[in-house]
């Protein structure tokens, strides 16, 4: 069964223990199971089922030629995920690192990094490195795509020792339908995995998702333009507009085609449709950008309550996945100054804090109030877990900026979620190989 992002993290057993648990195993091939964490004890069973020999030093790797096939069969994933990567790379900063996009068979696409991660003596995985768990055992692309949700695989928890000096977190990205197309996945030489970072995969992977959804949708515009008295074009652009119109949760339904309307008129009307969807989807995928990355803007009059409704609709998806409900609260009218950049993702972050206390049945609610006796805006999130799942009451997460006062606002107020004119770090590229 896939497991839902970002669920309440189990006790992370110490680095210690699991490279003593590795070292029992490489000299008896025997596991010891309360010196793993769940999630890994159950990838290092499968691991050793499968045979991976866990003395292996690096991935085995597709053929040149193999490997060229593969990345023009991939190019559109490459394309679409490419920025993100970058944002992704750039956001890491200084610190050894790669990026990493694989296929949905686990299979190495494209990795960024700094220089020493991608070119000096402890090089990473290069595009056509195999990198499944019949392969490698537990990784943070071959076990995000066999259990289907997000990964954490810290430094010795890695099946195959040439990969241990990592600590990896992995997303799997989603197509139109729904199914998985490929992985993206983060490395760095660290010890725990980064909160942040967590965040910032989920916003790059969400984005990819949503720029794979246009891609559909704009081929299926195509098609019927050049032949809009097509029947099954007709049929096909119909369908994707309503799954994704489901899909961003904007709850518009296409009635079956009315009677006496014409073919053309009718192709007309579902092409004005569509190329709302894919404006709307378009600003989705630019939004994720913007969340995925470190950039900073200026402050300015903002609507909290506006912002808060706006970064739920972007999270409806993830909570259906999870299996929360979002619920809300009191929404009180709130003019708060902040820059809306570090505000949003403020607000994402404890949004999904909030997600993974609520658990599998749970609920979130979410309030915006006025402090008024401190002139603070605040957003209160208060995750409410299922009755199997409460065993202590989590504490209510809230995120606060210096209210206005109705009338002060200097500027016109901003009721969006925010979008980046540019990828942040264009001056500075990752390294790269593809």
């Amino acid at each position: 069964m896939p497991t839902h992002p970002f669920g309440a993290r189990e006790q992370a057993s110490t680095s210690e223990s699991t490279r003593r648990a590795w070292a029992r195993y490489v000299s008896t091939g025997m596991i010891t199971d309360s010196l793993l964490r769940e999630p890994v004890l159950r990838a290092w069973e499968r691991a050793h089922e499968l045979g991976v020999n866990p003395k292996a030093m690096k991935a085995e790797q597709l053929s040149a030629l193999d490997t060229e096939r593969l990345l023009a069969q991939q190019q559109a994933l490459i394309t679409v995920a490419r920025p993100y990567m970058d944002v992704l790379s750039w956001a890491v900063g200084l610190e050894s690192h790669s990026i990493q996009l694989a296929d949905a068979h686990a299979v190495m696409l494209v990795i960024l990094g700094d220089e020493e991660s991608l070119h000096g003596p402890e090089r990473q995985p290069t595009p056509g490195a195999l990198l499944s768990e019949e392969i490698c055992g537990t990784n943070g692309t071959g076990t995000t795509l066999v259990t289907g949700g997000y990964t954490e695989v810290v430094g010795p928890e890695h099946f195959i020792g040439g990969f241990q000096i990592y600590t990896c977190q992995g997303i799997p990205i989603r197509d139109a339908e729904g199914k998985v197309a490929g992985n993206l996945c983060a490395a760095v030489r660290r010890p725990m995995p980064s909160s942040r970072l967590r965040d910032m995969l989920l916003c790059a992977a969400h984005g990819i998702e949503a720029e794979l959804l246009l891609l559909q949708l704009e081929r299926d515009i195509r098609e019927v333009m050049a032949a809009p008295g097509d029947e099954q074009a007709l049929r096909v652009l119909r369908e994707d507009v309503e799954r994704l119109k489901k899909s961003s949760r904007e709850g518009l339904r296409i009635g079956a085609r009315q009677a006496g309307v014409n073919r053309l008129e009718y192709a007309l009307r579902l092409l004005r449709l569509a190329e709302d969807t894919a404006q709307d989807i378009r600003h989705r995928a630019h939004v994720w950008r913007s969340l995925a990355s470190l950039e900073e803007g200026q402050r300015r009059p903002v609507v909290l309550t506006e912002l808060v409704r706006a970064l739920l609709g972007l999270l409806r998806e993830e909570a259906l996945r999870q299996r929360v409900e979002l619920v809300l609260g009191e929404q009180e009218p709130v003019h708060v100054e902040a820059d809306v950049l570090v505000l949003s993702r403020q607000l994402f972050h404890v949004a999904l804090q909030a997600l993974a206390l609520a658990g599998p049945g749970g609920a979130v609610r979410i309030d915006v109030r006025l402090e008024s006796h401190v002139l603070e805006g605040k957003a209160t999130f208060l995750s409410l877990p299922a009755p199997a799942y409460a065993q202590v009451a989590p504490l209510p997460r809230s995120v606060t900026s210096p209210a206005l006062r109705l009338g002060e606002e200097r500027e016109p107020l901003l009721w969006r979620l925010p979008t980046l004119e540019t990828a942040p770090g264009e001056a500075r590229p990752a390294s790269g190989l593809v």
